[in-house]
């Protein structure tokens, strides 16, 4: 089994928000899997299905949504975790980060949090840093805005085919990551 829990902010004003780009990253791979998600509590929206992995085997995956803003995200990840019965090694985060170029992606297999307080907040509650993430670059605000003001900002309409190939790829990085595993992810999308 493995748990993909996307960051983001609930509600419509966010949606766009560069840092909703793990919502929308787990949208489109929710899409690309035909499945839907649905609340599975008043913390999380989660969506699941099967993926057939390099050696035939069926792998069960969950992509989750948490309801509880960015930097409260480690609760309901924690609860969803304990009502599966995953290990943190089966946990991939898809979260936006400020120190990677716009369409850029990184895969981690652990670490710290990097500043990021919804990748801060799930550390904390897990009390481990044994997870994954996949690193979604969104680029650093310009030099005269605040990087809270950036992040809560949407992509600019020049920005936005780059976004979309970013999306399409991190949908790819995640049918990797299962298909193939962690190493064979790094080796193909860390470009």
């Amino acid at each position: 089994m493995k748990i993909l829990v996307g960051l983001g902010n609930p509600g419509t004003d966010y949606a766009r928000s560069r840092h909703n780009v793990g919502f929308m990253v787990l949208d489109a791979y929710a899409k690309s899997l035909g499945i839907s998600f649905r609340k599975a509590s008043p913390r999380i929206l989660t969506a699941s299905g099967t993926v057939r992995d390099s050696n035939r085997n069926d792998e069960r995956v969950i992509l989750a949504k948490p309801q509880t803003y960015m930097n409260r995200s480690g609760p309901a990840t924690l609860e969803l975790i304990r009502e599966t019965g995953a290990e943190s090694s089966d946990l991939l985060v898809v979260h936006d980060d400020l120190d990677l170029a716009l369409g850029r992606l990184r895969l981690k297999s652990k670490g710290g949090h990097g500043g990021h307080r919804g990748v801060q907040s799930i550390i904390a509650s897990l009390q481990t840093h044994q997870f994954y993430r996949l690193r979604v670059g969104i680029g650093r605000p310009p030099v005269h805005q605040a990087a809270d003001e950036y992040v809560l900002s949407v992509f600019q309409s020049e920005e936005r085919p780059l976004v979309q190939d970013m999306i399409e790829r991190s949908v790819m990085a995640l049918g990797c990551f299962i298909q193939d595993g962690p190493e064979a992810t790094m080796n193909r999308f860390h470009s």
